[in-house]
């Protein structure tokens, strides 16, 4: 389903459509989410994410948590007595 018309301008403003932002992998400043239902518009592609937990979201990053949860199911993984032994562990003495 694909239907397309808008106007709305001022401080509603509004245009999102060019066939709407080329099915939706939209673009310029992105975000948006609106929502509502009751007599609908609902708009989605977007996400806010803090600053600090940026690097969880990347590729790379889920690549590794994905690799991690994999080898712990194979029980590949260490288990340490104390913080002295894990860092001679990383240090590779």
């Amino acid at each position: 389903m694909i239907e397309v018309v808008a106007r709305i301008v001022r401080n509603g403003h509004f245009t999102i459509p060019s066939k709407v932002r080329k099915l939706l992998h939209l673009e310029d400043g992105d975000v948006v989410k609106i929502g509502v239902k009751g007599n609908q518009m609902i708009i989605t592609p977007g996400a806010v994410i803090d600053k600090d937990q940026e690097y969880f979201f990347t590729e790379e990053c889920q690549k590794e948590v994905t690799l991690s949860e994999k080898n712990f199911k194979k029980g590949k993984y260490s288990s340490y007595t104390s913080a002295q032994d894990l860092k001679k562990e990383i240090e590779g003495d």
